[in-house]
């Protein structure tokens, strides 16, 4: 295990630490965050949301895996770069992510949900790191996985990165006709002001 793969796994914990801290002091607070396949009436939408938890976990549970340089089958084939440089880029990018997914889970306050939520009657959020961005999770979730890719580049890892960041780009046309449902001209003046991802 090298200085990046140590980086990995910090940034890994730092991910969950945030992600299941806030779940819990949501949940204290009486406010129910998951919001997947609750409710779904189609059954490509709870196949998608589930899919998309189950392949993110996966990818989590690959990175440790190669990450600890655990013996390895000969099924996965691993096409290690040799610049050094594109790895530190794909740490930076990690770090960035969780920075961006930091600062959405500040905006958000207490109406952060996993999923659509089709009973919560939140106001539309376009404060703090939503003025630059309408999908921040979203942006981390694809700045992550795309750094996780540059550092362990192979098969593995590109068949989940183009799994997830096309879930995440799905979930997103589904959040948004949502939202024009839900909030109207308001929700159109945000969009055509602020970008989808950056």
């Amino acid at each position: 295990m090298d200085f990046i793969d140590i980086l990995v796994i910090i940034s890994m914990a730092i991910f969950y630490i945030i992600f299941f801290g806030r779940i819990i002091l949501l949940y204290k607070k009486g406010i129910k965050v998951s919001m997947i396949g609750l409710g779904r009436k189609k059954l490509y939408v709870k196949i998608l949301e589930s899919a998309s938890t189950v392949l993110s976990s996966l990818c989590f549970i690959f990175v440790i895996y190669v990450a600890l340089h655990i013996d390895q089958s000969e099924i996965i084939v691993k096409y290690y770069l040799k610049i050094n440089w594109i790895k530190y880029f794909g740490i930076i990018l990690c770090y960035i992510g969780l920075i961006i997914f930091l600062f959405a889970l500040i905006s958000f306050g207490k109406a952060w949900r996993i999923g659509i939520d089709e009973n919560n009657s939140n106001k539309l959020i376009t404060s703090g790191i939503f003025k630059y961005s309408r999908n921040p999770i979203y942006l981390f979730m694809d700045i992550y996985f795309v750094g996780i890719l540059l550092i362990y580049p192979n098969i593995v890892f590109i068949v989940i990165a183009i799994g997830i960041l096309t879930g995440i780009h799905i979930q997103i046309l589904r959040e948004e006709r949502f939202l024009i449902k839900k909030f109207g001209e308001k929700y159109r003046e945000y969009k055509n002001m602020t970008r989808r991802y950056i």
